[in-house]
């Protein structure tokens, strides 16, 4: 019968659970068959595979938003779980020498984060006009010496 529809807050807690099976890995076959089968319509009858497709779809779509963030919102994350595990620190064992190692490991990691140090670059002096930049990236490395030998054998 048409015009028989979920309310806003039962499709979302029914997103919700099926978002849940979705993170505990249940395969969607499985999950559209539990969809028909637990969810119940007004009509008292179950979903059609049709509405638990749509559910699930939704699903994927709402989880897909949420997880996707920034490089910036990472990062600001990263550093808040970091300086709250130095607030959970026992304050006995800050005062220790392996406390000590830790809580410095954890700012040299919260700096990196807040890109206070350098970036690695090394530069190899060959022509004065366009020096050789070697970065820690092989791939880009590998290129560059690539092109670097084929403008040699041109030459020659």
């Amino acid at each position: 019968m048409a015009g028989h529809r979920s309310s806003e807050l039962e499709t979302e807690k029914r997103v919700f659970q099926i978002q849940g099976w979705i993170i505990s890995g249940v395969p969607d076959y499985l999950i559209i068959k539990n969809i028909e089968q637990q969810f119940i319509n007004n009509n008292g009858k179950g979903l059609s595979r049709r509405q638990a497709k749509v559910l699930l779809q939704k699903a994927y779509k709402i989880w897909h938003e949420e997880e996707e963030a920034t490089i910036e919102q990472k990062r600001a994350l990263r550093i808040a779980e970091l300086k709250q595990d130095v607030r959970n620190m026992k304050e006995s064992y800050k005062g220790t020498p392996q406390g000590m190692s830790v809580l410095n490991s954890i700012k040299k990691e919260i700096s990196k984060l807040e890109g206070l140090y350098p970036a690695k670059t090394h530069i190899v002096k060959g022509d004065k006009d366009n020096p050789i930049i070697v970065t820690d990236n092989r791939e880009e490395l590998d290129e560059k010496i690539a092109k670097l030998l084929a403008k040699i054998s041109i030459k020659k």
